[in-house]
């Protein structure tokens, strides 16, 4: 087994292609006159609710955990070349994002991007709203 960042990438990547579903990864940037436009990629992801053991202070009932990976968000360019600067990693999805998973808007109230070598190899976000 490849232990390497890209052979974990191509296992995520082929788990996700198998058992995982699309959903839109949604940021506002700022356009002309500061209109708000967003900026969507369609990514394959893995979304299930937290069992009743997970649930916690920050973790409620109805959040999800959605598993990325890095390579269809690089891919689309996401969040684009406008989109306001950010402290850390552009392509990690941030509080204030949003996920529609099966058209239905989540939104991303934490994330925990997972480094091996310095390379970016998978994102776990924790999404809050209209569960569907």
């Amino acid at each position: 087994m490849d232990t390497s960042p890209a052979g974990m990438i191509a296992r995520l990547d082929g788990s996700l292609a198998r058992v995982g579903e699309d959903v839109v990864l949604r940021r506002n940037t700022l356009g002309p006159g500061g209109v708000q436009i967003p900026f969507d990629a369609t990514v394959r992801a893995q979304v299930r609710g937290y069992e009743p053991a997970e649930l916690t202070a920050a973790v409620i009932q109805g959040d999800s955990r959605v598993i990325l990976s890095p390579t269809q968000i690089e891919q689309a360019g996401w969040p684009g070349a406008t989109a306001a600067p950010v402290t850390g990693d552009r392509r990690v999805p941030r509080r204030g994002d949003v996920v529609l998973v099966q058209g239905t808007p989540r939104h991303v109230f934490a994330a925990a991007p997972k480094y091996v070598g310095g390379v970016l190899v998978r994102i776990e976000l924790q999404v809050r709203g209209q569960a569907g």
